[in-house]
């Protein structure tokens, strides 16, 4: 349950800061940066080959790509959550 927590704090956290910076929605010329991709090619090659497991969607009459502020939060904290290593990290942080 700990590591529940801890997602859905970071979560949070992550969303109120992006909502801030952009607002709900991530435009794909953001949303790239955001998701540590080293250029926009590289963000529009993962989509093409399916490979970003985030929900990304199409607004009729605008350019690119979009997700909204809430998912991005959530799969940069699930990433962060599932590095190797954070488990100990974890573990050792919490009061015995």
């Amino acid at each position: 349950m700990p590591l529940q927590n801890d997602l859905l704090a970071l979560s949070t956290d992550l969303e109120h800061q992006l909502t801030t910076r952009y607002g709900t929605m991530l435009a794909s010329k953001d949303l790239w940066r955001e998701l540590g991709y080293r250029s926009a090619n590289a963000f529009r090659q993962a989509l093409l080959r399916g490979t970003l497991d985030l929900p990304v969607f199409e607004v009729e009459h605008r350019r690119g790509r979009f997700a909204l502020a809430r998912d991005v939060a959530a799969w940069i904290a699930r990433q962060r959550l599932s590095s190797p290593g954070i488990f100990a990290k974890l573990a050792k942080d919490q009061p015995e």
